[in-house]
């Protein structure tokens, strides 16, 4: 398998609020080792269907870790079976969905911060909450 890692930084993250993925921190060495292991261990465990395979893996350093987005654009599987795969290499993997990693890490995606802060303040007709 020979999937193209391309190198992304923490703010193209920011702007991937409609995409979904997993994050997997801490990757150290070969990064296509980590992409064959990875998709190896969930085809294994009946996560990737029907040969799928990752078509869409991004490589990025913050705070001074290597880290690899696996994009589920295009990719069959069972998502349920991922969810459980997440939290049970939480330690392991520091698994994160792509949301929570910007959510907690980074602030947020750029285009939700944007809506939020366009929005027009209510007016309580002179009442003052504080």
């Amino acid at each position: 398998m020979s999937t193209e890692i391309r190198q992304i930084t923490p703010d193209d993250l920011r702007t991937m609020g409609e995409n979904d993925g997993l994050i997997l921190q801490g990757c150290g060495g070969d990064l296509n080792e980590w992409v064959e292991g990875i998709t190896a261990q969930l085809t294994e465990a009946g996560i990737l269907r029907n040969g799928s395979t990752f078509q869409k893996v991004s490589s990025f350093r913050n705070a001074g870790v290597t880290n690899l987005l696996f994009d589920f654009e295009g990719v069959e599987m069972n998502l349920g079976k991922l969810a459980v795969w997440r939290l049970a290499t939480r330690e392991d993997y520091g698994s994160m969905w792509l949301s929570d990693y910007v959510d907690n890490r980074l602030g947020g995606f750029i285009q939700q911060m944007e809506q939020r802060d366009q929005k027009p303040e209510a007016d309580y007709g002179g009442v003052v909450y504080e």
